[in-house]
């Protein structure tokens, strides 16, 4: 597998980026890995649980050795394993934090099964069910994550609750994964197709993309949005696809990333398409350099969702063209000193 220069993030590949080509037809869990390997697209191999592994998170020992002979066939190395904390489980309540601490837990016992030494969890998973977590992640030698996905920001009340708890704790075991959709330039162009085909206008879509561009948080321009967008003739149907724009896609400067450091366990390369070697849509130089001034030599996952937006491009050609870039990219910081 090629990898980047030692001391640097390594690359890798989520098969979340594969969601369309998962559904065709023939298409299954070896075929998907083994695709990412000939192509050459590791060497790190990240997976959401719940998409990729039918009877999760109660696997079979058969199940468990299946997976891991054909991870390890594949010769890409286990990077992350997305695990879910469903508080809404059941109808009508949330899980209670006894609740919540088992679900989490029996995930992480499945993702050592399965030779993942980092999971992922939503902000939904509150300081104190993570700090209950801590002595099983240290028993297995499985770190877990908190993914910092759009709309948030460092400056967000979880955030700086998760913040403060890894200062306390100062543990190796329990830290963030910043996804790039909280630190964008520009709404991604494939957004175009998808409005297109929900009867969206091109003038509502470039009002949305306007509204989004102008400084403050994107939630609190909600109102605006619906009055603007009713003003030209929007749904409540409508309306709701338009504020999709502002909730998955943040604004936060990109420099902002190295405030999560010392505690950063892993880093999902959101992308929404790569045009001539470059990112119209994330400031790829900058999150580079913050990678590579901070020290991080872990694992970055691309992370393909422009398919869900548009089914125009092929996603393995797209991450070809990421790791490109980000090789690239990595490659040409200035060395750091050790730290």
């Amino acid at each position: 597998m090629t990898d980047t220069a030692p001391g640097l993030p390594r690359l890798g590949t989520t098969l979340f980026s594969l969601t369309l080509e998962q559904r065709k037809p023939g298409r299954d869990f070896a075929s998907l890995v083994n695709e990412v390997a000939a192509r050459d697209l590791g060497p790190g191999l990240e997976m959401v649980a719940f998409q990729s592994l039918r009877g999760w998170p109660r696997l079979s020992d058969e199940q468990v050795r299946e997976v891991r002979g054909v991870i390890e066939g594949s010769g890409l190395t286990p990077s992350c394993l997305a695990i879910n904390n469903d508080l809404g489980l059941y109808p009508g309540r949330l899980l209670s934090d006894d609740e919540s601490y088992e679900y989490v837990a029996v995930q992480v016992r499945g993702a050592a099964a399965l030779g993942f030494p980092v999971t992922r969890v939503g902000v939904e998973t509150s300081p104190a069910t993570l700090e209950r977590l801590l002595p099983l992640a240290e028993e297995l030698g499985v770190k877990i994550g908190v993914e910092i996905h759009a709309p948030l920001t460092i400056e967000a009340p979880p955030v700086a609750a998760l913040k403060e708890l890894f200062t306390r704790l100062d543990t190796e075991w329990l830290g963030f994964i910043p996804d790039m959709s909280s630190s964008m330039r520009a709404i991604p162009g494939a957004v175009d197709d998808a409005h297109r085909a929900a009867g969206i206008s091109p003038e509502l879509t470039a009002l949305t993309k306007q509204l989004w561009a102008e400084p403050g948080p994107t939630m609190a321009k909600f109102p605006e949005l619906e009055q603007r967008a009713a003003e030209h003739g929007a749904g409540p149907a409508q309306v709701g696809n338009l504020k999709m724009l502002f909730t998955m896609h943040g604004k936060m400067e990109p420099e902002r990333w190295a405030d999560f450091f010392p505690h950063v366990v892993h880093v999902h390369g959101k992308f929404y398409g790569i045009v001539d070697g470059q990112d119209p849509s994330i400031d790829w130089p900058v999150v580079a350099r913050v990678l590579v001034e901070q020290g991080y030599d872990g694992f970055i996952s691309s992370e393909y969702e422009a398919h869900a937006y548009s089914d125009r491009y092929s996603a393995f050609d797209q991450v070809r063209a990421q790791h490109d870039m980000l090789k690239r990219l990595l490659e040409e910081q200035p060395a750091v000193a050790a730290r």
